[in-house]
């Protein structure tokens, strides 16, 4: 095989990240950029000489990108994809799931394992939850896993310690959620920006762990993910993978990875949100 290349469908700030590793060591990469992610997973996998593909950065597009990819046997690193149905099929809200044929490695914490983390924190703490989640499909699903997960809840919304928000702007839950002030909230990705009421104690649970050159807020929030892809392709090329087969099988032992392609014991953390959603990093859960 001629020497490898690395694709990569990426927001431009996560390109630079993921190609200052790869031309560090001497790997050709061809970014795609962000704006037509079926087209670069179809040059991807149409290129003999690519072993792998990362990115695209939104979880449908990951979904969809597999159509072109998982046939080809390319492997599909997915740095920032938090939807379920990215790799299982076998949880709320992956009715639709990603047909991908154990050829997708996600980066971070998917968002089941958010609410697994949020619910084992909550019951460490001895408190419960009032659960308030959209009628969108992003609500459903999330409100699901929380139940899946066994979250302490609350009966009444006086005998709750918090609120769990599973919300989009502009969604009726946002109301919802402002109206059981003085409540603490902690949330899922998806409700920044919104106003949720003034001096509030309001966190949200992300699957970002705080670093230098991670800017909270910004698309460079998931820089290290990134990064992380890229350098799990170098190590497997260094240690003598000379295809897509045998780059996935070194990129999964190293991961480490489940069976299912999601990583062992990722990150999650809680970040408090100012009045502007500013965040501050607050704890690992």
């Amino acid at each position: 095989m001629s020497a490898p290349v690395v694709h990569s469908a990426l927001p431009d700030p996560l390109t630079a990240a993921v190609d200052e590793v790869l031309r560090g060591a001497a790997v050709e990469h061809r970014a795609h950029g962000p704006r037509s992610p079926m087209r670069a997973a179809e040059t991807a996998a149409g290129d003999d000489r690519a072993v792998a593909l990362l990115g695209p950065f939104r979880s449908a597009d990951v979904a969809e990108a597999v159509e072109a990819t998982a046939p080809a046997g390319l492997p599909l690193l997915a740095p920032v994809a938090t939807w379920a149905g990215v790799t299982r099929d076998d949880e709320p809200g992956c009715d639709d799931a990603a047909r991908h044929g154990g050829t997708v490695l996600r980066l971070v914490a998917r968002d089941t394992e958010v609410a697994a983390r949020i619910a084992a924190w909550v019951r460490a703490d001895g408190r419960r939850a009032v659960v308030v989640a959209g009628p969108h499909d992003y609500g459903v699903q999330l409100e699901g896993q929380l139940r899946m997960v066994g979250l302490p809840r609350a009966e009444h919304p006086e005998d709750a310690d918090l609120v769990i928000l599973c919300g989009l702007p502009g969604s009726p839950e946002i109301a919802r959620a402002a109206a059981l002030a003085p409540l603490p909230v902690v949330c899922f990705d998806g409700p920044q920006g919104a106003d949720l009421g003034a001096g509030r104690d309001v966190r949200i649970a992300l699957p970002v762990a705080p670093a230098d050159d991670v800017r909270p807020g910004e698309v460079l929030f998931f820089v290290e993910p990134a990064r992380r892809a890229a350098q799990l392709v170098v190590s497997a090329l260094r240690e003598g993978a000379t295809d897509r087969a045998s780059t996935l099988a070194a990129m999964r032992a190293a991961g480490p990875f489940d069976e299912r392609g999601d990583p062992v014991d990722a990150p999650v953390w809680l970040w408090r949100a100012d009045a502007d959603w500013r965040l501050e990093a607050d704890r690992a859960i």
